[in-house]
């Protein structure tokens, strides 16, 4: 029977997730045993979360760029700005967004 766990910041927001096969795995510090209910919705909110969703966004711009800089082409201001609407998002500056910003036609934009 798996062993699941739970960590969760100061505010007392989940922060991540972890199983183990063992049953008697040692917890690592920071971590709480929860059931397999408590696991799986703290899973799905934490993998769903806008922050995810914005470092998920961000790993799409970063490979966009490395193709841009090897064509010799450059970002756009309208990239730019998308960038850093993410970059915000998923450091967790901007508390005030609940969705992300529409991602440029073009790379080049």
């Amino acid at each position: 029977m798996p062993t699941y766990a739970i960590e969760k910041n100061t505010d007392g927001a989940v922060v991540s997730v972890a199983t183990w096969s063992a049953d008697d795995a040692t917890l690592p510090s920071g971590y709480t045993a929860c059931t397999a209910a408590e696991y799986t919705t703290a899973k799905s909110a934490l993998v769903n979360s806008l922050q995810s969703q914005a470092l998920g966004a961000l790993v799409t711009v970063q490979a966009q760029a490395l193709q841009a800089l090897a064509a010799g082409e450059t970002s756009g201001p309208l990239t730019q700005a998308y960038t850093k609407s993410l970059q915000a998002i998923a450091s967790g500056t901007d508390t005030t967004s609940t969705a992300l910003p529409t991602a440029p036609a073009a790379y080049t934009d």
